[in-house]
């Protein structure tokens, strides 16, 4: 087999703008937040096949500690990573390297590690059929992967595995099957629950579906050690044709208890890690959740988190999906799977559980721990749409005082063309102001800073002229200028608005609409109903002089297969005494 010699993987910064946050500062106690230290050695790597017990075959590349181009004798801990998309990437034209998601831990190659990156099953050079994303059989994949990496005979038999996105629901689903090999997890940007991940809030997402792959583009795939002609590669990517159409199976089930046709179950529940809460919490081992205040799947950290009764930590820092800009998760990674998996006295289990940043604190205190959720004590206040405020033709005041007993309702009309953002749409981030689209509720200008730390929550009293819809709902901090800044966000498809109890904890303020089919309403229309549904967590510092903005459309422009209606409907947003709309916000040291 061929071998190739990295004398050292250098972390490609990535540069993404943050929305309603600034790149964080390193925190100045302990080694939380400090660079990843200079490589201990060089690295080889090769790539094989490694044969399933069902004869299907998986690629693999293996990275090796080595020195002078020579993989180093002894037994390494290995690092586990099941990846949906290429091992690496062979032509110019895509990503470079092994992809944004996986390149930076890599890097744990060069400090004592095995880096075991695989290929799932129907993926890229990889042999077999993908049934659909963090199914039963891929978990079964993984545990037997993993065992196999620890009787190899450059294994120690630890084995940590790692994931973020995509990577970071199958990291978790480690968890789901026991393997006395697998030591501990780092695992980011994942769905503890995965209908609210393809669904949030009952409207269809704008990722993860496709486009489904093609033969053309699995030939750009790079294919293992020895098969440089590619025979393998297509023989493999032939196979893939009988892949799961992925926008075929998430669009045909949209309630959480919807049976696919495709894979004959209730795929939602059967690719949730929280199906398995009970065998996570029995494997007892070690998790570190990597979350972003500018991910959507943010609120998805907090409620792993809340239902994890293994040692655990969570990092919340002020970026994207799987971006740690300004900050080293290599780094924060290799402290932890040094605790575990070679037994280093480093103390990162004695910080504190929790690191997140509060947008806007002052210089030198962004970061904040705490050792349990909620993250801090805040008071839930509710702030009541209300009336015309003059300032805009669409705009209205929002506020503390209760409202009258009649207050004429606003109309919203549904817009199908939401603004386009300059920067075009970031993938599972947010979106553009769309405040010229839907009516506003605009509070007064703060006389002081004030915290906003929690799940925000929207409560109101709609009726439409339509039977169906949803309605999205946004955060806003408005600037003296006017500028707008994008801080939270939350929607709601009407007909999915019963509320339930959940299977598992819930962080204090998230809600539990069912999504089962049994329980959807359509709404009459004219007639008021009450939703009820949180916006993505939050930690932000509103400035003096500054106000807050709810912000409520019809239409948002990161909607999948968006049902258009014609005439477009109107929604009427009701504020009186009988149906008192309003925002509970979890105010830090009171709202004002």
């Amino acid at each position: 087999m061929n071998r190739t010699a990295i004398s050292s993987l250098v972390l490609a910064a990535v540069c993404v703008t943050v929305a309603a946050n600034a790149a964080a500062p390193r925190p100045p106690s302990s080694n939380f937040g400090k660079p990843l230290p200079a490589p201990q050695n060089e690295v080889v790597m090769t790539s094989v096949y490694i044969p399933m017990p069902d004869g299907t075959r998986m690629a693999a590349d293996i990275y090796r500690p080595a020195r002078n181009g020579v993989a180093l004798p002894g037994r390494f801990p290995v690092i586990y990573h099941a990846t949906a998309a290429r091992r690496r990437f062979a032509d110019t034209d895509d990503r470079s390297g092994t992809g944004k998601f996986s390149l930076q831990m890599i890097n744990l190659a060069n400090h004592g590690y095995i880096y075991l990156q695989v290929e799932r099953r129907g993926i890229a050079a990889s042999f077999g059929v993908r049934r659909g994303y963090h199914d039963r059989k891929e978990a079964g994949d993984s545990q037997y992967l993993i065992n196999w990496a620890a009787t190899q005979d450059w294994s120690d038999g630890k084995v940590g595995g790692y994931g973020c996105s995509n990577t970071g629901d199958a990291a978790m689903h480690f968890l789901t099957l026991p393997n006395p090999a697998l030591k501990a997890v780092f695992a980011g940007c994942f769905n503890w629950d995965k209908y609210s991940g393809g669904y949030r809030g009952g409207v269809l997402a704008n990722w993860g579906t496709g486009p489904q792959g093609s033969f053309e583009q699995d030939m750009k795939s790079t294919p293992v050690d020895g098969d440089e002609n590619k025979a393998l590669l297509a023989l493999a990517a032939r196979e893939h044709d009988a892949n799961t159409n992925l926008l075929d199976l998430w669009s045909g089930m949209p309630f959480r208890d919807s049976v696919s046709p495709l894979t004959k179950s209730a795929f939602w529940e059967e690719g949730s890690i929280g199906t398995y809460v009970a065998q996570v919490r029995k494997s007892n081992i070690p998790v570190y959740i990597q979350g972003g205040w500018d991910d959507d799947f943010r609120g998805q950290g907090f409620l792993a988190l809340e239902n994890l009764s293994q040692p655990s930590k969570l990092i919340v820092g002020p970026w994207g999906h799987c971006e740690s800009e300004g900050f080293s998760m290599t780094a924060e990674a290799l402290r932890f799977f040094n605790y575990w998996l070679k037994g280093t006295k480093n103390g990162i289990m004695d910080e504190p559980r929790i690191h997140y940043t509060t947008a806007n604190a002052p210089a030198g205190t962004e970061w904040r721990t705490a050792d349990r959720l909620p993250l801090v004590a805040a008071t839930k206040t509710r702030v009541y749409l209300g009336a015309p405020s003059g300032i805009a033709p669409n705009d209205h005041r929002l506020g503390t005082a209760r409202p009258a007993a009649k207050v004429a309702a606003a109309l919203l009309k549904v817009d199908y063309a939401p603004l386009p953002c300059p920067q075009g749409n970031r993938v599972l981030g947010p979106t553009c102001p769309q405040d010229a689209k839907g009516q506003t509720f605009t509070s007064a200008a703060l006389v002081r800073d004030t915290e906003v730390t929690g799940f925000p929550v929207a409560d109101l009293w709609v009726s439409s002229t339509a039977t169906d819809g949803p309605l999205f709902a946004y955060l806003e901090d408005i600037a003296p200028g006017g500028a707008i800044t994008m801080v939270s966000e939350g929607r709601l498809k009407a007909s999915l608005r019963t509320l339930g109890k959940a299977p598992y904890k819930l962080p204090d303020g998230m809600l539990w609409p069912t999504f089962l089919q049994k329980d959807a309403k359509p709404l009459v229309p004219g007639v008021p109903v009450r939703l009820q549904f949180d916006l993505m967590p939050v930690s932000y510092i509103f400035k003096a002089g500054h106000r807050y903005r709810l912000t409520l459309t019809g239409a948002d422009p990161r909607e999948k297969l968006r049902a258009v209606l014609d005439p477009a409907p109107t929604w009427t947003i009701h504020r009186d005494a009988a149906h008192a709309s309003h925002l509970v916000m979890p105010f830090v040291g009171g709202s004002q």
